[in-house]
């Protein structure tokens, strides 16, 4: 809707109606004075809001956590160099290993033999026919890892996981310590029975870390 005082048309016209039909301006001086103070104020752009103090500094918290959400997580190394370059054969033995992994690494016939690998990731890894006896393997991650033929002879694996690990009648678990170890049911069948003996480091029995009856 135009505004009563944008144009002097209707400044006309309401000084018309201040004078009525004899056409002489009944518009006082003071009056008109009046009026051209209220068309320059309504002619006057609204001031733009101002954010107070506050609304601004909970503005910059909220960013700042926005920004540090977003920051891109470590990344976890999903292969190995043993991944991309064979390291079947290769001598491991009575070595730490600890702040090493071999995340689906190709370590036929390895020797990890009396090597202290708590917490290491062999992941999907290939260990067929590897020697890990007397190895620590505590901890550790060996699921989907293929074990068939490896040697597990007093090995300790407590506490690992070894869901959807492969043995065969050829692997060897002599005196392995698998106390908390996270297996399927049909693969622990599998173990108990290839178990026997006792872990010489723990003095556990093989068959009883299996829960074998």
């Amino acid at each position: 809707m135009m505004n009563a005082c944008a144009s002097s048309a209707t400044v006309s016209r309401q000084a018309r109606m201040c004078h009525g039909s004899s056409g002489r301006s009944a518009v006082r001086p003071q009056a008109r004075a009046q009026l051209v103070v209220r068309c320059s104020a309504q002619q006057q752009p609204a001031p733009a809001p101002v954010a107070s103090w506050g609304s601004a500094v909970a503005a910059a918290v909220v960013s700042a956590v926005l920004l540090g959400s977003a920051a891109p997580a470590s990344a976890v190394p999903q292969t190995s160099v043993c991944a991309t370059e064979s390291c079947d054969g290769m001598d491991f033995s009575n070595k730490d290993l600890r702040k090493e992994f071999y995340t689906k690494g190709t370590l036929k016939g390895a020797d990890f033999s009396n090597s202290d690998l708590t917490s290491v990731s062999l992941f999907g890894a290939n260990l067929t026919n590897a020697n890990l006896s007397g190895a620590n393997l505590s901890l550790s991650n060996l699921g989907q890892a293929n074990l068939e033929g490896a040697n597990l002879t007093q090995a300790n694996v407590s506490g690992s996981i070894m869901s959807s690990a492969r043995f065969n009648k050829d692997t060897i678990i002599d005196g392995a310590d698998f106390t908390d170890v996270i297996v399927r049911k049909d693969i622990n069948d599998t173990l108990c029975k290839l178990a026997k003996g006792v872990n010489e480091r723990t003095g556990i029995d093989t068959r009883e870390s299996l829960n074998c009856y």
